[in-house]
């Protein structure tokens, strides 16, 4: 493979966790919005075998039948950048990877190491469930690649916050995890946990093939704000991730209307030349 030795705009996608309130008022009129903004993908999330009851009600976006939502998506000209998922292990991991496939997407996700049913937050503070994680990794790479598809892991500001024998969990991770899991860098939280996002993701490397484009004051509890408007500097973390195929715009709240910051957002970085839209600039 030829990688690139120099930036390229991305197309740009949206992460549906930003918009989850409003795809529970209106799901297709939600995703026809973000086709009308100029977004080329989304990145969905599915919760596995979990049933709607046992999460939290604002995660409980309606989930259509695989086919229906991608028949959907072709309509609006959506394409899936990549699926954040729980690991395709156990006995359900085969539906995983056949939503993967159905969206047409190579690469799921996973959102945090707290979506480990069996591991929660202790791989952030122990070394012996890190290693669990790894383990975990390795055994579900295995699964997906015999599938021809991916798994990439995205980071929150945890990773970064206990010392581990002068190490983060977030260094240990990468240190040891099975090369073929790519990185999903959230700059957002990355810089949230006191960490330089460029340096983040040139010391991955070309393992970096997704970003979290997202800004806001960078503080705990504290709502984020359209790009441009915080304290991350979101050109130079978007320039240095030149392996990246996809550049992922997610805000997880927002200070203001959640559409209006997407489209605004959205906006500053096709305006700039920084990623690829369906359409020019809306300035």
């Amino acid at each position: 493979m030829n990688e690139p030795t120099e930036f390229s705009p991305r197309p740009i996608a949206i992460n549906l966790f930003s918009v989850r309130r409003e795809l529970q008022e209106d799901f297709e009129g939600c995703l026809r919005r973000l086709a009308e903004i100029g977004f080329v993908g989304i990145e969905p999330m599915t919760f596995g075998s979990v049933p709607p009851e046992a999460l939290p009600e604002d995660l409980r976006i309606p989930q259509p039948e695989p086919r229906d939502f991608r028949r959907l998506l072709d309509d609006l000209g959506l394409e899936v950048a990549s699926l954040h998922a729980p690991l395709p292990g156990g006995d359900d991991g085969d539906a995983v990877l056949d939503l993967a496939e159905t969206l047409g997407t190579d690469l799921l996700v996973l959102s945090s190491w707290i979506a480990i049913p069996e591991i929660g937050t202790r791989a952030h503070e122990d070394v012996g469930a890190l290693a669990r994680v790894i383990e975990l990794f390795q055994a579900a790479s295995e699964r997906a690649q015999r599938r021809g598809l991916r798994l990439g892991f995205h980071n929150h500001h945890y990773e970064w916050e206990r010392d581990l024998a002068g190490h983060s969990a977030w260094e240990l991770f990468w240190k040891d995890a099975d090369p073929r899991v790519v990185a999903e860098v959230d700059i957002y939280w990355a810089q949230t946990a006191r960490q330089d996002p460029v340096a983040v993701i040139e010391a991955l490397g070309e393992r970096v093939r997704r970003i979290h484009v997202k800004d806001g004051p960078c503080v705990l509890g504290e709502p984020q704000t359209a790009l441009g408007r915080g304290t991350v500097d979101v050109a130079a973390c978007v320039r240095a991730a030149r392996h990246s195929d996809w550049h992922i715009l997610e805000l997880d709240d927002c200070a203001t209307d959640m559409l209006t910051a997407l489209a605004e957002s959205y906006d500053y970085m096709v305006s700039r030349g920084l990623s690829l839209g369906r359409r020019p600039s809306l300035s």
